[in-house]
């Protein structure tokens, strides 16, 4: 169930209106509550851009180029589990736009793409920029559909969010034919509608906590399902009264509060502590996650003949990879809603010291120790987060083995405080700090970017500029692409090639846009950096020199060099 927040007052009745197809739309995404909509002009949705014009409901942020527009679109849906609006224009822009629908679609982020298309006329002739939307964005949005007359307009925008935030959230993409939007007619417009979701099967719950008070090594494994029902109360309330240790998702770290202690850890990339629980679990509880490869360690956890539970909004993921003996379809706070109106069982103390032991192997796996690097050591630049940033501050990941210090040495004790994409893309961190920033304009917003990631969206550098968002930036600079270099060194040991790096001077770079552009390249130097960023009343980027032989948070590429 999507939080309910303040919407502009909407008339369930209103009488019709002559209005543009431009017009509609943009009328449409305002009944809607849309507060931003991003976007790169384009001549295709001129008459919807127009609209805007007379909408100040809605804030309009000019991007540089689409991916970074839909990066951010995408970035601020999941920051304030409503839709995120895009727009774009045909061809190109959609093409470009296309990494966010797919960023969308692996994480399960509401988002609304709008993209201009040649007029009817000219459709099946290969004209200028056109193409097939179905063909293209099928295979990973919820539905596409291309708008033929001017009065489906209040009807499609209606149920493309309807869409986009209902079942398991994901992408919608409308396409705006460009005289369809220039065409006028007398148009009316649905009610709002409020979102139903599915209420467990009480039989199932019982048979659920009954599988559950028996087992003596549970573990729940929970995902984006509970960020979305704004269920973390409901969670933490579930794991104390039924004594069950909880394990978050792949990037899902803030789902569940990380100091809590029946919290043992995060599941992704590598191995980890969190691993070993699922291993020896005897029940293995999967809630509001479809389990996906990087939280399985490549679909190797749950083990055969572990049992397994699955608990999700949408019915086709329950056995889609794991067969589950008992699958429960339903909004994942309803669920436990449901499953607290059972009695506790009695104290469980083997339970109770297997729990104590893993949290103990995490509280010893996430203690900060630095190692003897060159320039400045990600442990360091952990530490002096962990005591700078409030601790409802948001932290964005881009793609790269950085974010293993951020997964690992982080404590996210505040719902929202991480943004990282699941399919592991790179050119998110800065655009996903940005929409952050705007879904929470009060918390402190720290994007984090490889220099490689950061140099394929750093336009959008601009975009924070223009537009007032103060985020601060970090861009960790070790000359590499270094996650490819590290499988190299593993695969083909010494034979480097393609992953070198011969970059810009990031902080100049920054300044030239007209933020703050600073500098860490000793391990002494990047508190001061951080607390000048975070006095600033601009925009910050932070170049942290950082040594490429500490490629993870456990391994250097000597090692693993050394290991083939």
């Amino acid at each position: 169930m999507l939080p309910q927040r303040k919407r502009p007052p909407v008339s369930a009745a209103a009488s019709a209106r002559r209005l543009s197809g431009g017009q509609a739309v943009v009328e449409g995404i305002r009944r809607e509550g849309v507060r931003h909509v991003f976007c790169v002009p384009g001549e295709s949705y001129l008459a919807a851009l127009d609209a805007f014009y007379d909408t100040p409901e809605i804030t309009l942020i000019v991007n540089r180029q689409e991916g970074g527009a839909a990066f951010m679109a995408e970035a601020y849906g999941k920051a304030t589990r409503h839709v995120g609006v895009l727009f774009v224009t045909r061809g190109p822009g959609a093409t470009n736009a296309s990494i966010g629908v797919h960023a969308a679609d692996q994480d399960s982020t509401p988002l609304v793409l709008f993209v201009g298309q040649v007029p009817r006329a000219f459709r099946g002739r290969e004209a200028f920029q056109e193409m097939d939307y179905g063909r293209f964005f099928g295979g990973m949005a919820k539905w596409v559909v291309e708008l033929q007359r001017v009065e489906e307009i209040p009807g499609a925008v209606h149920r493309a969010f309807h869409l986009a935030r209902s079942g398991r959230p994901g992408p919608v993409v409308v396409v705006l034919p460009e005289d369809v939007l220039t065409d006028e007619a007398e148009l009316t417009f649905p009610p709002p509608r409020a979102l139903s979701p599915p209420h467990p099967d009480p039989v199932a719950v019982g048979q659920w906590i009954e599988a559950l008070n028996a087992a003596q090594r549970p573990a729940m494994i929970v995902g984006g399902g509970i960020q979305y029902a704004r269920a973390r109360r409901e969670l933490v309330a579930f794991s104390e009264r039924f004594q069950a240790p909880v394990l978050t998702g792949f990037r899902r770290m803030d789902a569940f509060p990380n100091g809590h202690p029946h919290y043992l850890g995060n599941l992704g990339l590598g191995k980890s502590p969190a691993q070993d629980v699922v291993r020896e679990a005897d029940l293995v509880v999967a809630l509001g996650t479809r389990l996906p490869e990087m939280t399985t360690a490549d679909y190797t956890l749950p083990t055969p003949g572990q049992r397994l539970i699955h608990i999700d909004i949408h019915g086709p993921e329950i056995g889609k990879v794991f067969p589950a003996e008992l699958g429960l379809v339903a909004d994942a706070r309803l669920a436990l809603q449901a499953a607290l109106e059972h009695p506790p069982p009695p104290p469980n103390e083997t339970r109770a010291a297997w729990i104590r032991g893993h949290r103990e192997t995490f509280e010893r796996y996430t203690e900060l120790k630095p190692r003897a690097v060159r320039g400045v050591p990600m442990e360091r630049v952990m530490a002096d987060l962990n005591a700078a940033l409030p601790a409802d501050a948001i932290l964005t990941v881009d793609a790269g083995n950085f974010s293993g210090w951020i997964h690992r040495y982080r404590s996210y004790e505040a719902e929202d405080s991480f943004l990282g994409p699941t399919l592991g893309s790179m050119g998110y961190g800065l655009p996903s700090a940005i929409g952050a920033k705007l879904a929470h304009p009060e918390r402190v917003v720290v994007g984090n970017c490889g220099d490689g990631g950061f140099l394929m969206t750093l336009q959008e550098l601009a975009t924070a500029v223009q537009h007032g968002v103060n985020v601060i930036q970090l861009v960790y600079n070790n000359g590499s692409f270094g996650t490819i270099r590290m499988h190299q060194e593993r695969d083909f040991p010494g034979r480097t090639v393609g992953t070198d790096l011969q970059n810009p001077d990031f902080a100049a770079l920054a300044t030239s846009f007209g933020a703050l552009g600073l500098r860490a390249t000793e391990p002494d130097e990047f508190r001061p950096a951080l607390e000048q960023a975070l006095a600033a009343d601009r925009p910050a980027v932070i170049e942290v020199t950082t040594d490429l032989e500490a490629i993870t948070t456990t391994a250097t590429l000597s090692e693993l060099r050394a290991q083939r």
